[in-house]
């Protein structure tokens, strides 16, 4: 039978992994309190990441070392079983068997080696991480450490504003199981990194854990967000006025420079991309990026019908009047009186669509399309 229980305060030390009633055989080895090296198979009582209790016929001295190893179910395995160091951290005679000592016994390092299917949520930290490479290792470590300073609490640990606090403390399990120093004994060189990284995802899952401190997190997190946005939206603006004035000048090289720097703040801007496009067609080495532009800014926003009058003019100099018609066409659905639109479709000797030929009965007196 499986149970969870209570800690057993011995030391007064606060446990940092939840302990569980489970039953395992282990070989526990070391030298007991006359000197005597003792070898015996045992069966846990209780376990956790920080190490497991169980009945002795030794009395051992407390915080003399021991080695524990899980005892495997076939003869191959037992060659190749770890051993794990412990020290004894208490012991005491057993009130109701006699001749046995209940005996405590702490890992030197704090880790899952139990073969247990379901385990507390506080033992992923201590589990054996995914063997990488050291280089990509080493390299997201400072990915991920370069981006702290800009990064929010939510992109740290890799979860979506409105996640529950049982996904926040999932992620948060899952990065530490993979960057925990603990998991990297066999590197201390790594270890200054890799706390400066723990120390930033515990600060912000112990933002994010806390409904109080989540939502002032949140509140400054929109405030700063909101001030980032006026400040993009001001210099967006900043870089058109200068693009238009080197427009004027018909200083086009000068104009892609300042609309390039606006897009970066405001790349879903479909004006700013149509004015791009028609800067990069006066420049017959861009024509290329400057229908790449048209294009995004007509997926951007399919009624801007100075893209798509731009654009045509550029696809006429392509020599590919088939597509000038269509977004011509384009226009004049959008705008019935687009006078501009219509003349270049005459003269492309493409008739009108039907539903614009009817539009005026001017127009059709005149015999003008």
């Amino acid at each position: 039978m499986r149970e969870r229980i209570p800690p057993i305060s011995t030391s007064g030390a606060k446990r940092r992994s939840t302990r569980i009633a489970f039953s395992l055989p282990l070989l526990v080895t070391g030298i007991n309190r006359q000197d005597d090296r003792f070898s015996e198979s045992i069966e846990t009582i209780t376990i956790n990441c920080h190490g497991f209790h169980y009945f002795s016929t030794q009395c051992l001295l407390q915080n003399g070392t021991v080695q524990a190893q899980l005892i495997p179910n076939n003869k191959d395995n037992a060659a190749t079983a770890q051993t794990y160091r412990g020290r004894v951290a208490w012991i005491r005679k057993s009130t109701r068997l006699g001749g046995l000592y209940l005996v405590g016994v702490e890992f030197e390092t704090p880790l899952n080696i139990w073969n247990v299917n379901t385990v507390p949520d506080d033992w992923a930290p201590f589990s054996p991480p995914i063997q990488e490479d050291p280089s990509s290792f080493l390299a997201e470590v400072d990915r991920i450490l370069h981006s702290v300073a800009v990064a929010t609490h939510y992109q740290l640990l890799g979860v979506e504003p409105g996640a529950s606090h049982g996904e926040v403390k999932r992620h948060f399990y899952q990065l530490a199981r993979r960057f925990h120093p603990d998991h990297h004994m066999d590197h201390p060189e790594w270890t200054p990194r890799l706390l400066a990284l723990m120390d930033s995802l515990a600060t912000a899952y112990k933002t994010l854990s806390d409904e109080e401190t989540k939502k002032e997190y949140d509140s400054r997190l929109t405030q700063t967000m909101e001030a980032k946005t006026f400040k993009s939206g001001n210099l967006a603006q900043g870089y058109l006025d200068k693009a238009l004035e080197c427009m004027a000048e018909k200083n086009f090289s000068g104009c892609i420079l300042w609309l390039h720097r606006a897009i970066e703040y405001e790349p879903n801007c479909s004006s700013h991309r149509a004015m791009l496009g028609r800067c990069l067609a006066a420049i017959p080495e861009y024509h290329r990026e400057a229908a790449e532009q048209f294009e995004m800014a007509i997926e951007i926003d399919p009624r801007n019908v100075a893209a798509h009058l731009h654009y045509g003019e550029l696809l006429e100099q392509l020599r590919a009047p088939w597509k000038a018609r269509f977004h011509y066409a384009r226009v004049l659905e959008i705008d019935a009186h687009n006078w501009e639109a219509r003349e270049r479709l005459n003269r492309l000797g493409a008739g009108m669509p039907r539903s614009s030929s009817r539009i005026s009965l001017l127009g059709r007196l005149t015999g003008r399309r």
